[in-house]
This record gives C-alpha cells, structure tokens and sequence, in this order.
C-alpha cells in the first residue's frame, strides 16, 4: 500500500512531464541549472527543471519547477510552477505561500498550472484573483494547452 503523499509526488511529476513534453514540443531544449545560467550566449529556446531562483520569504532556498528562456517571447525568462492536487488535502493551504513567494521574491514572471480536481471549494478562484505584477496566468491544463496552441512560448 501506497501513502498519499507517495502518489501525490508520482502525479505530480505527470504534470511535469506533460509540461515538459509540450514546452519540447514548442522547440524548447531542456539543459541542466549550470547550463541555463550562460542563457545570454544562446540564441535558442531553453528550459530547466527544478532550478534555485531566490530566496523565500522565510529566507530559505526557492527552486521552481520549470524556467524558459526564450531569446524573443522570453528574453527575461519565465518561471512555470505546475501543482496537482487529485484529492483532497493540505496542499491548497500552501497557496498563499506560493503567491506571496511570487509576487515579492521571484526575480521573473510566473504561471501556475494547476490541476487535479482535489482542491477546496475556493481555492483555484482565490489563486486566480491573486493575478497581476509577477504572476501572469492561473491555469489548468487545458488553459496551458490554450497558451501553446496561441504560440504564447
């Protein structure tokens, strides 16, 4: 038997992966952390995965999951976070975290994808009133598909 957390980390690297596969698909070259920090000296569109941006507000190493760079629609890069949440739990309590940590602390735009059905009644319409400055788009995965298709990366 499986715990919840166990299978909440595994679908959640599923969203990654979906992320991931629609960012390659789009002409994205995924590169290590070291790799990304030379961005300036590419004239190609790159991405990293679980990369340290900042520090938190509670002064703690910040890591995101997805950072672009894109020399064009891009050039100052962007971050993309991806959370699922299939059942209900704490995560969504998270939340005001992860906003707070975007909007005062991370150095680059940020999208949220987020997904999975399992949040608490409010929760994705009070992420999406959290919209402006920093944070660019709340979004489901059908939303970020939308955000492909429009040639947004």
């Amino acid at each position: 038997m499986t715990s919840q957390g166990y299978r909440a980390n595994i679908t959640g690297k599923q969203l990654e992966r979906l992320i991931e596969d629609s960012l390659k698909s789009k002409g994205y070259t995924r590169v290590n952390p070291k790799e990304f920090k030379d961005k300036k000296n590419t004239s190609i569109a790159i991405f990293s995965r679980n990369v340290y941006v900042c520090e938190t507000i509670y002064k703690t190493k910040l890591k995101c999951d997805f950072l672009l760079y894109h020399p064009v629609k891009h050039a100052d890069c962007l971050i993309i976070e991806a959370k699922w949440q299939q059942v209900s739990g704490t995560v969504d309590e998270k939340y005001p975290y992860l906003v707070e940590n975007i909007q005062k602390m991370m150095p680059h735009p940020t999208i949220i994808v987020i997904d999975g059905e399992g949040y608490k009644p409010g929760a994705i319409e009070w992420l999406r009133k959290q919209v402006g400055d920093n944070l660019l788009y709340v979004v489901n995965l059908v939303g970020f598909q939308k955000l492909i298709n429009s040639n947004y990366f």
